[in-house]
């Protein structure tokens, strides 16, 4: 968990340390505890108390073409990552990628992209963050590391593959898919070595797909190693802490007071340190300290670090946080948590997660508190359960402040509503959407143009296409206003797309040209384009097109793939098989169906039929690939079936026929 701005958020950069009254966070000058974000690549040499982690993790990613790096929540595994392996990976000797994610770019407009598979698009992204989208979104993983330069290991990171967890049906689908791309890449690229960073459940799950290779389980800190990180991140400063004002600080953080609703009370000792309670401490004393102290002393800890008081102002701002964030009254929320993770000796006590809700609350809000590492969450007999994150939060949770949610800077909510629509939490992530057009300031036209080219996203994941269409619109008239004609052109290709969705080929067509015009090097826009002509039933105009495309780029695997399925379409079998035996139809059931249609032209009926089957059971509501089957079985002279196929064309829905197709395919379904 970082925070951005004093608000939580998994990934952006801050400190946690002093607010006012107000909820408002004191600004600082900094210092050497990065406080709830993780430490990053920057941050390795403050980084103490994981030498022997990183070193064994870097031997294992060295060694091992697939490496899972597990651990709950707030365990510190990016950090583990971020500023421990791959400083001992040594990267500029080293062909190591940049460590990948799963949410990367998603404001990007969706509709103007072929069709992708979003995590795989992602993490390409994140690997590649100097390419554009559209380069990439033809691509699948292995293509990507086979073309990647050199004869010697790739090192690949996924870090927060807790991102796969979403349980959305269409994420689930894609997830499968992702998984299965991800597989391929391991067996086929031996030079691959894969490290996946994530909570158990999601390793699980990646190992179940993938294989089971060496899995590191990140521990706790030792009370040594937690002693070395609030000590030597001091080095180079103009403060020191003596040893026993390090010793009293761990020890503070082992010791959770217990206490039941009854007046009993004990305290519990643990043997170990959790590196988010360290950093909230450390960071909080950091702040605290006055300026012009040179030597911290254990009578300087219990006077100015007090870890009740850090620990219960962050669940208090974690609490307004998450009920900002999801339209809750925090006292609302901080009752709840009370009532069910709090017992009535004062223990932790136990939820489990139902079909919509955990104990009453709504599962978004449990899952969001473990991001934010007050909660922590597993699986166990086929749900999942919650309880807090450790017992040294109980007393502070029950002291936590009543403060309003903090302000966060705009580009921050931007981050938060990718991940939240890479969890398919849809909602949340219009939320924050619309919070960055309420609070981003009039000049930030380009910060505006991203909101609503990803509330169009959203729309368009809602089949929205309408809504869709006026936001890519917004979208495109801040971009226009900034001067950036290449981010113009690919909202006007989403418009284009959303047009079509609605049946508007015409229209569609034209905004596509538009684009066009505005990028005309752009083969990714061009190859749009021509698929909007061949929709519109202007073939011999859409193959033209191509054929520029590929006069200038002859292995465009995405041109190819268009100007085959067009051939074999208009009777040009031979043409067409040329390009469709180029390409891979994985994911893209009309280009199996393009095959089959190309082979019955050339009279090869049996893999005709073969091609077609496996088309139909990977798109069996495809309106292309019906349209094809029908016309493979009509060939075959097989009226019934064709007949039969063509009728599921004209009413197909995933993707629907464009016009002038639906036309056809009910001429062939009404032919006598």
């Amino acid at each position: 968990m970082t925070s951005c701005a004093g608000r939580s958020f998994p990934w952006g950069p801050d400190t946690i340390g002093r607010w006012d009254e107000h909820g408002v966070k004191i600004k600082t000058a900094g210092g050497p505890y990065p406080g709830a974000r993780p430490f990053l690549q920057a941050d390795h040499d403050r980084f103490f108390g994981r030498a022997a982690d990183a070193a064994v993790v870097a031997e294992w990613w060295e060694n091992n073409r697939l490496t899972y790096v597990t651990g709950p929540a707030g365990r510190g595994k990016t950090s583990l990552l971020q500023a421990g392996v791959l400083a001992l990976l040594g990267t500029e000797k080293r062909r190591v990628l940049p460590v990948g994610r799963l949410s990367y770019g998603a404001a990007f407009p969706a509709a103007g992209l072929p069709e992708h598979n979003p995590y795989t698009l992602a993490l390409l992204g994140s690997w590649a963050p100097a390419e554009i989208a559209p380069r990439l979104a033809g691509l699948s993983l292995r293509e990507f590391i086979a073309g990647y330069a050199g004869d010697g290991i790739v090192f690949a990171a996924i870090d927060q593959a807790d991102e796969l967890l979403a349980e959305t049906s269409q994420r689930q689908a894609h997830r499968r898919a992702f998984l299965g791309e991800l597989r391929e890449s391991v067996e086929m690229e031996p030079r691959l070595h894969l490290l996946i960073v994530g909570r158990k459940e999601a390793t699980e799950m990646a190992a179940d797909a993938l294989g089971h290779g060496a899995t590191y389980d990140v521990p706790a800190l030792s009370r040594q190693d937690a002693v070395n990180a609030i000590s030597r991140p001091l080095t180079g400063t103009k403060r020191a802490i003596a040893d026993e004002a390090a010793e009293t600080l761990v020890t503070d953080l082992q010791t959770s007071r217990i206490a039941g609703r009854f007046g009993d009370e004990h305290y519990v000792t643990s043997d170990h340190v959790e590196p988010s309670l360290l950093q909230t401490a450390c960071a909080w004393l950091w702040d605290s300290l006055p300026t012009d102290l040179s030597l911290v002393s254990a009578r300087d800890v219990r006077r100015y670090g007090d870890v009740d008081i850090a620990l219960a102002t962050r669940c208090g701002h974690i609490i307004a946080q998450v009920a900002d964030d999801h339209n809750l009254q925090a006292k609302r929320l901080a009752s709840w948590l009370l009532d069910t993770f709090v017992t009535e000796i004062g223990t932790r006590g136990k939820a489990y997660e139902g079909a919509t809700t955990t104990a009453g609350m709504p599962n978004a809000v449990a899952r969001a508190l473990v991001d934010h590492h007050l909660l922590t969450s597993g699986p166990q007999s086929g749900s999942r359960w919650y309880e807090l994150f450790h017992d040294r939060l109980i007393e502070p949770l029950q002291h936590a402040p009543h403060v309003r949610a903090a302000t966060v800077e705009p580009a921050e909510y931007l981050r938060a509503a990718e991940h939240a629509l890479t969890l398919g939490e849809l909602d949340l992530a219009e939320r924050y959407a619309q919070e960055i057009l309420r609070t981003a300031p009039g000049p930030e036209l380009r910060l505006n143009a991203q909101a609503y080219s990803l509330l169009g996203n959203l729309a368009c994941e809602r089949e929205k296409s309408k809504e869709a269409e006026a936001y890519y619109r917004e979208a495109a008239r801040r971009y226009a206003a900034t001067g950036d004609t290449k981010s113009l052109a690919f909202q006007i290709a989403a418009i284009g797309q959303t047009l079509m969705a609605q049946g508007q080929v015409s229209e569609a067509i034209d905004e596509l040209h538009g684009a066009v015009v505005r990028q005309p090097n752009e083969p990714i826009l061009q190859t749009e384009f021509a698929q909007a002509l061949w929709q519109g039933n202007k073939g011999a105009a859409a193959v033209a097109v191509l054929n520029d495309v590929l006069r200038m780029d002859g292995a465009n695997l995405a041109a190819l793939r268009a100007r085959g399925e067009i051939l074999a379409y208009l009777g040009q079998a031979r043409e067409a098989m040329r390009d469709l035996e180029r390409v891979s139809p994985r994911g893209q059931p009309s280009i199996s169906a393009a095959r089959g249609l190309a082979l019955a032209r050339l009279g090869d009926k049996l893999a005709a039929r073969r091609e077609v089957e496996s088309a139909l059971d990977h798109g069996p509501r495809n309106g292309l690939v019906l349209l094809y089957a029908a016309q493979v079985f009509a060939l075959g002279g097989d009226d019934v079936a064709a007949q039969e196929l063509a009728e599921l064309a004209a009413t197909a829905t995933d993707p629907p026929l464009s016009p002038p197709h639906r036309e056809a395919a009910r001429q062939l379904a009404y032919r006598r």
